[in-house]
């Protein structure tokens, strides 16, 4: 905490002479007691806003303040405060609320020097949650480098026009494909499973509460396996041969798959209108555009299968 008597005796006023805190903080209103219950919500925790920001600092960083070694720069100051909720941000904006937002950061920077100075720091527990927090942001940073060079080598394509669509070819896919289905389906592991529940639904069993009871798919099943509405090249190629032949209320199966054997029902085919489904047409064909490129690669980079289960 502040040395209070010192900061007044080095010139620095802390209040106004002669005004006790407490008048101080009921001037301050409900803005005051608002940020009081959280700054003892923060101490009951053991923490401030948050995890500190590094020691260092840069050069062209002023220093707000110092406790020991460790520095409070402008910047830490004004990231911190930018973190606190927007019910306090007026109060801590005044001279006032500023000085004791300092006070909060001076009494983090405190247990924070006391902890360095304990056997803490060298502690096998502390040392081992350092480790795998390390072993985290490689990983994470190894993902993040990963999506971040998929991403720009796609912007590149489409900015070379290469996944361009033009409104032209979205116009024929849906002169050739215009409908939209929704269908239901039972996901079994075997074909033998799968003709047992085909006959319970041709004879009036149920669909949906077999999907439920017995379907693999568990996105499907809690929903009598029904399936989003989709349009043709949307779904699994063995899927949608079926399902754009079948007759709306149709049950059919078994349709096997890379997934198992399905068990069928159609509930409806409809025509959107071109306008609401432009956008998905158009993704639909750059991703035939993307996979017919991604053959050209293929001689280059040989894929194999090695997991057995996968073959």
């Amino acid at each position: 905490m502040l040395n209070w008597r010192k900061a007044n005796a080095n010139g620095m006023r802390i209040f106004p002479k002669g005004i006790p805190m407490r008048m101080i903080c009921e001037s301050a209103g409900s803005l005051v007691r608002k940020l009081f219950a959280f700054i003892r919500g923060i101490i009951r925790v053991g923490l401030v806003l948050g995890p500190p920001l590094l020691a260092g600092c840069r050069p062209s960083d002023p220093l707000v303040a110092r406790v020991g070694r460790l520095p409070i720069t402008e910047a830490e100051f004004h990231k911190k405060l930018a973190e606190v909720g927007s019910e306090y941000r007026n109060y801590l904006l005044t001279p006032n609320g500023r000085r004791q937002f300092l006070e909060i950061l001076i009494r983090e920077k405190l247990i924070l020097a006391a902890a360095e100075e304990s056997k803490i720091a060298n502690s096998s527990e502390f040392l081992a949650e350092i480790q795998k927090l390390k072993e985290e942001q490689e990983v994470q940073l190894s993902e993040f480098k990963d999506f971040l060079m998929r991403k720009m080598w796609m912007d590149d394509l489409k900015a070379k026009g290469i996944l361009q669509v033009s409104d032209a070819e979205v116009d024929d896919y849906y002169r050739k494909h215009p409908k939209e289905v929704k269908l239901r389906h039972i996901l079994l592991a075997a074909p033998e499973e799968a003709e047992v529940l085909l006959k319970k639904v041709r004879r009036g069993d149920s669909f949906a509460a077999l999907a439920k009871t017995n379907s693999l798919d568990a996105d499907t099943a809690s929903n009598g396996g029904l399936l989003p509405s989709f349009m043709y090249g949307e779904v699994l190629p063995e899927l949608e041969d079926v399902a754009f032949r079948m007759r709306v209320g149709e049950i059919t199966g078994v349709v096997g798959t890379k997934f198992g054997y399905h068990v069928l029902k159609k509930e409806s085919e409809t025509q959107p209108p071109l306008s609401k489904v432009r956008e998905r047409i158009q993704r639909l064909l750059e991703k035939k555009k993307l996979d017919q490129y991604l053959t050209t690669f293929q001689e280059k980079y040989r894929v194999q299968i090695l997991d057995e289960q996968f073959k």
